[in-house]
């Protein structure tokens, strides 16, 4: 991906940006009888080929997959062709919950785009839009939920909305790593807020804050996490039997890669840079609760 959202293992400061591939050579690997094609990326909207793409695959009598769309990336054209290939969801990604969430992760999706998204659906006769949230990030607070109870309001009175929310999980290689898991407590009762304050008007399909705490600590913890990993599979792999793992192997110390402003600045030979959002120098593991 050639852009750099600090919590993305695909930013481009790690992977080195966007490789892009000319559309023939997608095309020239469908199988004859395939009568779906899927198209996976980190960054597929930003494919400088990818209406033409899309249309040769439409006009082929196939149906075709694209997991999410940015919504500032998004044509009527476009619209209108996955429309055609049997598309009933338009989904797109803001993960931060809030303008200002957005800003510090640098995410670059704007309110004005979703809203665009949202009549874009109506327009071509989706049946809904999906919109991918993340919550539990670093410096997120009670505003922020507050305004995305708003925000997800006004959109619903565009078209039918799904939140589909996942919780913040600190990754290696990323500027975020070594930040805090924000609970698995704190992670319920902040979706039990929003879906209180969205009274039903939208759906909500939340994933486990149980299971994004096992993630983080798999994420955070160093070559200790095999080990854990094989008690707790051993043990039944519940939730319950994940945490007693990790609590009964201890933690191996770990450097942080990018999440240790000062050391990353000194490999690199620059002045440290501020943080756009606050650094935890604390590569521990924390309590879910």
């Amino acid at each position: 991906c050639s852009r750099r959202c600090t919590f993305c293992v695909l930013r481009r400061d790690v992977v080195g940006g966007m490789r892009i591939l000319d559309m023939e050579r997608p095309l020239s690997q469908i199988p004859a009888h395939a009568r779906r094609v899927g198209l996976v990326g980190a960054a597929v909207t930003d494919h400088p080929q990818l209406l033409p793409l899309v249309a040769a695959i439409v006009e082929s009598g196939r149906e075709i997959g694209i997991s999410s769309l940015r919504a500032d990336r998004l044509t009527p054209e476009l619209c209108r062709l996955l429309r055609e290939s049997g598309h009933r969801t338009l989904t797109v990604a803001s993960d931060g919950i809030s303008e200002r969430m957005r800003s510090l992760l640098h995410r670059k999706i704007h309110a004005p785009s979703l809203v665009h998204a949202a009549e874009l659906a109506r327009a071509h006769g989706y049946h809904r839009l999906k919109v991918y949230q993340m919550i539990g990030a670093p410096a997120e607070t009670e505003d922020d939920v507050d305004e995305l109870i708003r925000f997800a309001l006004e959109l619903a009175k565009i078209h039918r909305l799904t939140l589909t929310f996942s919780t913040f999980v600190a990754k290696r290689n990323t500027p975020l790593d070594g930040q805090p898991f924000v609970g698995v407590k704190e992670a319920e009762r902040r979706l039990k807020k929003i879906r209180a304050g969205l009274r039903g008007r939208v759906e909500l399909r939340p994933q486990s804050p149980r299971w994004a705490h096992v993630e983080y600590l798999l994420a955070q913890r160093g070559a200790d996490s095999g080990h854990a990993a094989i008690r707790a599979v051993h043990a039944g792999a519940r939730y319950a039997d994940w945490v007693r793992a990790f609590e009964e192997t201890p933690a191996v110390a770990r450097p942080l890669r990018f999440g240790d402003e000062e050391a990353w600045a000194r490999r690199k030979g620059k002045a440290a840079r501020r943080p756009a959002l606050p650094i935890v120098h604390d590569a521990a593991p924390r309590s879910p609760e």
